[in-house]
C-alpha cells in the first residue's frame, strides 16, 4: 500500500478528462495497472477514513457523461470524504 500524506489523495481534474486518463493516474500513483472501475475500488478500500480532494471539478471527466462522473464521485465518497474546488466564475 502506498503512504498518502495525511491520508489525503489529491486530483487535479483539470488534467483528467476521461476514464483512460483517470486510470492512468491511478496507475502512476499507486503504481499498479489499473484498467477499470474495480481495480479503483480495490485500491481505495485498503486506506481508512481517506480524504479525498478534488480541485477543478467543473472540469471533472468532461469528456464522460454525467452518469458515469457522478459514478466516480459515489465510488470515492464511499470510501473516503470528498471535498470539491470549483473554478471561480467572473
Amino acid at each position: 500500500m502506498i503512504q498518502l500524506p495525511n491520508n489525503k489523495l489529491i486530483l487535479n481534474w483539470h488534467r483528467i478528462f476521461n476514464m483512460n486518463q483517470l486510470f492512468e493516474f491511478f496507475s502512476k500513483k499507486f503504481k499498479s495497472e489499473v484498467d477499470s472501475d474495480p481495480d479503483i475500488e480495490n485500491i481505495l478500500k485498503d486506506y481508512k477514513n481517506l480524504n479525498i480532494a478534488i480541485r477543478h471539478a467543473d472540469t471533472f471527466l468532461k469528456d464522460e457523461t454525467s452518469d458515469k462522473c457522478k459514478e466516480i464521485i459515489e465510488l470515492f465518497e464511499k470510501y473516503g470524504t470528498v471535498k470539491q474546488t470549483w473554478k471561480k466564475k467572473l
